[in-house]
C-alpha cells in the first residue's frame, strides 16, 4: 500500500481528539493513519498514512471538515531488522492459526491411541514399540508446535537431570539416517541439567543440518567434556567446510541457504541454549558445531 505525508490545518482538535483518530483498521477509503505530527504553536497538523491513492486521503480529511494543504507520496527505508521483525510478526500470526488446526487432529490422534490401548491391551502389547513411536512422534510435533509458537517468546523450560547419552538417542530416534551415515556417540557418561525437550530440539537440528550437508554420505562424531564449570557437547562432522560469509550470519533470524528452509531452526536453537545460559560455537576443518552448557543453571 503507497505511503503519503498530507499536512493540514490543526485548527480547534484536541490531542485527545487526535489520538482517538489513530484508528486500528483502515476506513471505508482505505486510508489508515499511522502517525501524527503536529506544531500548535505553527497549527499544523502532518499526518503519516497508507491509502490507495491521493483522492482517498482527501475523502478520509472531508469526512472531518479538513482540507489538505499538501499530499506528497513517500518512500520508506527499511533496515535489516525492521524488515526481520516484520517477518517474524507475519510468521506468529501464521502460526497461532495454523497451530491451532494441527493441533486437533493430534489430539484425536492422541485419544484415538488412548482408546486402542485400553481396549485392546494384547494388540498394545504386541505392538508396543509401534504405539510408543506414535506417541512419541504426536509428543514431538506438539512440541516444535510450541518452539515455533514460543518463537517471538520465551518459553519457560523444564529443568531436570538426565543422561547426555537419553537426549541423543531420544534425538536420533525416528530420524531417518541414510545408511551410509555414520553416528559415533560420545565414549562418557555426562548428565546435564536441562530442559530435555528443549535440548533434544537442539541435538536433532544440528545432527539433521550436518546429514544435509554431507549429502547423505559421511561420519558424524559426537563428544561430550566436562570441565569445571562448564560440559561442552561437539558434532563434527565430515562435511564441507562452511563458508565464512555464512558462518557470520547462520544464527541471524530468517537466514537460509536451502530452498525449502524457514530459517528459524538454528536461530531456535541459539535461542535455547541460550536460555540454558549456554552458547554455541561453530568452527571448521572439521565442521563442528559445539553446545556449552554451564553444569549449574543459575
Amino acid at each position: 500500500m503507497p505511503i503519503f505525508l498530507d499536512m493540514h490545518e490543526l485548527g480547534d482538535y484536541t490531542k485527545e481528539q487526535l489520538v482517538a483518530g489513530l484508528e486500528e483498521d483502515a476506513d471505508e477509503f482505505g486510508v489508515l493513519v499511522h502517525q501524527m505530527l503536529f506544531n500548535e504553536k505553527e497549527n499544523i497538523l502532518h499526518c503519516i498514512c497508507t491509502a490507495p491513492d491521493v483522492a482517498a486521503i482527501e475523502k478520509h480529511h472531508e469526512k472531518f471538515n479538513v482540507k489538505c494543504k499538501k499530499i506528497i507520496p513517500i518512500n520508506q527505508i527499511k533496515t535489516d531488522k525492521v524488515i526481520k521483525e516484520e517477518k517474524l510478526k507475519t510468521i506468529g500470526e501464521l502460526s497461532s492459526r495454523l497451530s491451532h488446526d494441527i493441533r486437533n487432529p493430534l489430539t484425536i490422534l492422541q485419544t484415538s491411541l488412548d482408546v486402542l490401548r485400553s481396549n485392546n491391551p494384547e494388540t498394545y502389547e504386541k505392538n508396543i514399540s509401534r504405539f510408543n513411536t506414535m506417541y512419541d512422534a504426536i509428543k514431538r510435533i506438539d512440541h516444535q508446535i510450541s518452539d515455533v509458537l514460543g518463537f517471538l517468546g520465551t518459553r519457560k523450560l523444564n529443568f531436570t537431570e538426565t543422561d547426555l547419552d537419553d537426549i541423543l538417542n531420544s534425538s536420533i530416534e525416528g530420524m531417518k539416517i541414510p545408511t551410509q551415515i555414520v553416528v559415533e556417540m560420545p565414549q562418557n557418561k555426562i548428565s546435564l541439567n536441562c530442559d530435555f525437550e528443549s535440548m533434544r530440539t537442539v541435538f536433532s537440528n544440528i545432527i539433521l543440518n550436518a546429514i544435509q550437508a554431507m549429502n547423505d554420505t559421511g561420519k558424524i562424531i559426537i563428544k561430550a567434556l566436562k570441565k569445571e564449570d562448564s560440559i561442552s557437547i561437539s558434532f563434527e562432522n565430515s562435511g564441507p567446510a562452511i563458508p565464512e560469509k555464512i558462518i557470520s550470519k547462520i544464527f541471524d533470524t530468517l537466514f537460509t541457504t536451502k530452498q525449502e528452509g524457514t530459517g528459524l531452526g538454528l536461530v531456535s536453537c541459539k535461542n535455547i541454549v541460550e536460555q540454558h545460559g549456554g552458547k554455541i560455537e561453530i568452527k571448521n576443518n572439521p565442521t563442528t558445531f559445539t553446545v556449552i552448557l554451564p553444569q549449574k543453571i543459575k
